[in-house]
């Protein structure tokens, strides 16, 4: 029996086998695909062994043997194989089609495995339910949101070569910069088929992931692989903020699996699974397209729209003047602040956020966790300053980093332990603060009492939540595993987060995570805007602003507008670097000159005029993506009318933007921004080339097709 979903252009089956066994035998662009499963190998590809599919869900229950020799590889489960059909369904739903397919193992365990598709895309979402209809408890080590052994099942040849593994790097003001690989670079190869025989599959792997709190410290959540022979680029991420990891691995024949994980064996987490009892994983997403990157990532931009909560902030997109980078750096006064709300009005802003420093009048680092303003920094009450931003038609909000409280704190000394991350009898001590654990109900209490106070006193509308430390693998007060400690710990983070905007619809929240170090879909599908970077050289963060949409919305996609110097190309970059994502403004605009505010004030303006286009264009990298010291910058959204591009000079005058792709349906080139724009342009049969007039420069592009 063929178990089959189509969408978009996926062709998604399921083999059930006579022994009741199940197979995922194809997840392809339908272009690709036969109408009965592509099985691969003999004499179909000219290789010597057959594409075997075998598992769809791969789990280890402890005390069990593994199926093979596996080393540190996550295919070979203890019941990944011994899976039987029981039953499944297709229903319709507002998304999409939403399959459960359930089936049972020997040993009692039980999954219903969920398949939600989206109408018109190419992509999936998928979790798994786990339920023990034992006798005896259950030991779960690890278990897959998603796992596909067919990866590059539709090229011909037996060559690794051919199969390009995208990774993307993230790090502290360092963000979203991806590496491109081969297969056999990162040791994903068999040895050359000469006629003899030869281990089909290998214990090499290749992984990467979190252990912590802080999801994406070290790489975003999410993947590419694109298969060269066959044109097809498959495209997955992991919508979690604890601890997640995606594996790579030769399956059997000449294929690669990828195995999408929340937390397991490798990141501190055991799930003891009882008699009667469920588990359920974190979702994942994984999807294919004939194309490349810009398709990819066109596609995984409109699965984040489909999943996040509904919000009035990502249709109006808002501009937010926040006053820490480049600008306070956390000292904040009443005189201060007056002064710059003047000037955030002046340039045409939407809503004043008042960073950290607010509620202590010294150094406040490890006193936070009171969340009282502090009466030496506001002699005349927090409340006259948002008065103030009212007065002139700003909609004020403030800085919270609400999941901790300081080792100075006077509170965190009367609470009991319970309140926190603990380990081996101790609270968790990470640079001076403690981490409160949501687990706790008394903790969401206080979350929740200390955000309806603030509201109440001030009119608060916005929140920039900040988590500037890491809970570690997570706590070892009741629970089973730390890891599953900090699963549970961010589930009841989320539900809190829930509540919160049911009791205040209108309430804007940015996520921030020490700028963008919990850059994840389990955040940014409750939050309508992401804090991208702490970086604070505004031509390094051009390099995170050419990438950056490919790991969030363009529309959430926070990106600091700072300028610090009182000269009209700094100012133009600045404004460039976040037009086409969600311009996040500060600087030093107290000692700007009328000229360079005017310059400032017009590229919010521009941006007024564009964002109902951009919240719902994609994204694209002309050049591919930027890395770290490239000379030239290009990024752009588009939709079927037009293009906007941002074009970056970086020590180099001139500029190359590849319009390849475009096919010669160009009708018309212009500069957006600066109106001024003091720029050489040419447009070629399939490039735009862009002479500056400094060799630091930025200029924004529309493109409008024929």
């Amino acid at each position: 029996m063929i178990i089959e979903l189509k969408e978009g252009s996926i062709r998604v089956a399921f083999r059930v086998n006579d022994d009741q066994s199940v197979e995922l035998v194809d997840f392809s662009a339908i272009a690709n695909s036969a109408d009965m499963p592509v099985l691969g190998g003999g004499e179909q590809s000219g290789m010597p062994y057959p594409f075997k599919p075998r598992q769809f869900l791969a789990v280890h229950v402890t005390g069990e043997s593994s199926t093979e020799f596996h080393a540190n590889k996550h295919d070979s489960g203890s019941v990944s194989r011994h899976w039987q059909y029981v039953s499944h369904q297709i229903a319709e739903n507002e998304q999409g089609k939403l399959l459960t397919l359930t089936v049972s193992a020997p040993n009692g365990l039980k999954a219903d495995y969920y398949m939600q598709t989206y109408a018109k895309l190419s992509i999936v979402r998928t979790w798994v339910t786990l339920s023990n209809a034992g006798e005896e408890d259950l030991g779960i080590e690890y278990v897959s949101s998603f796992i596909y052994q067919g990866i590059g099942k539709n090229r011909s040849s037996e060559a690794y070569d051919h199969l390009k593994i995208y990774v993307p790097r993230n790090g502290w003001a360092n963000e979203a910069q991806w590496q491109e690989y081969s297969a056999v670079e990162l040791g994903l190869s068999h040895m050359p088929y000469l006629g003899y025989s030869l281990p089909d599959k290998g214990n090499s792997r290749y992984s990467y992931g979190s252990s912590d709190s802080w999801s994406t410290a070290h790489c975003l959540p999410m993947g590419m692989v694109k298969d060269d022979e066959s044109g097809e680029i498959s495209f997955f991420e992991i919508d979690h903020s604890g601890a997640w990891q995606i594996e790579y691995g030769m399956g059997d024949g000449r294929n690669l699996y990828v195995c999408l994980m929340g937390p397991n064996d490798e990141s501190f987490w055991w799930k003891n699974l009882k008699k009667g009892e469920s588990f359920t994983t974190v979702p994942a997403a994984f999807g294919v397209r004939v194309g490349g990157i810009n398709e990819a990532v066109a596609e995984l931009t409109e699965y984040r729209r489909r999943i996040r909560r509904p919000n009035p902030d990502n249709e109006r997109l808002y501009v937010v003047f926040n006053d820490y980078m480049n600008c306070l750096f956390g000292d904040p006064t009443e005189e201060k602040e007056k002064q710059i709300i003047d000037r955030a009005a002046a340039l045409g802003c939407e809503y004043y956020c008042l960073d950290c420093g607010w509620y202590d009048s010294g150094v406040w680092w490890d006193k936070v966790g009171e969340w009282k303003e502090s009466p030496e920094r506001f002699p005349n009450g927090l409340k006259a300053v948002y008065d103030y931003a009212r007065s002139k038609g700003m909609k004020m909000g403030m800085w919270l980093e609400i999941e901790v409280m300081g080792t100075e704190c006077p509170l965190s000394s009367t609470l009991p332990d319970d309140w926190f991350i603990c380990t081996h009898g101790k609270r968790r001590v990470e640079n001076k603060r403690y981490l409160l654990d949501f687990r706790n109900e008394a903790v969401r209490q206080y979350c929740t009492d200390v955000v309806d106070r603030l509201i109440a006193d001030y009119g608060c509308e916005f929140f920039k939540i900040d988590y500037n430390v890491t809970t570690g693998p997570g706590s070892d007060l009741n629970t089973d595993s730390m890891g599953d400690a900090m699963l549970n710990h961010y589930r009841a983070l989320y539900d809190w987060i829930r509540s919160v905007y049911e009791k205040h619809p209108g309430l804007v929240i940015e996520n921030c995570g020490s700028g963008a170090q919990r850059m994840d879909y389990g955040m940014l599908s409750l939050h309508s805007l992401q804090s991208t970077s702490d970086q604070t050289d505004y031509i390094s963060n051009a390099y995170i602003a050419a990438n950056v949409a490919s790991a969030v919305t363009p529309e959430q996609a926070g990106m600091w507008v700072y300028p610090y110097k009182d000269d009209r190309e700094h100012v133009v970059f600045n404004m460039v670097n976040g037009i086409l994502l969600r311009p996040y403004v500060s600087g030093i605009v107290w000692e700007m000159s009328e000229e360079s505010m005017q310059v400032f004030r017009e590229g919010i303006t521009v941006y007024k005029s564009i964002r109902e286009e951009i919240k719902t264009m994609s994204p694209f990298f002309p050049n591919g993506f930027g890395r770290v010291g490239d000379s030239q910058l290009a990024y752009g959204v588009r939709n079927e009318q037009k293009a906007y591009v941002s074009v970056f000079a970086i020590h180099s005058k001139t500029v190359c933007v590849s319009l390849k792709e475009f096919g010669g349906k160009i009708a018309n080139v212009s500069v957006k921004y600066p109106l001024q724009a003091d720029c050489e342009y040419t447009l070629t049969d399939d490039a735009l080339i862009v002479t500056m007039p400094e060799d630091v420069c930025a200029r924004l592009f529309e493109i409008t097709f024929a």
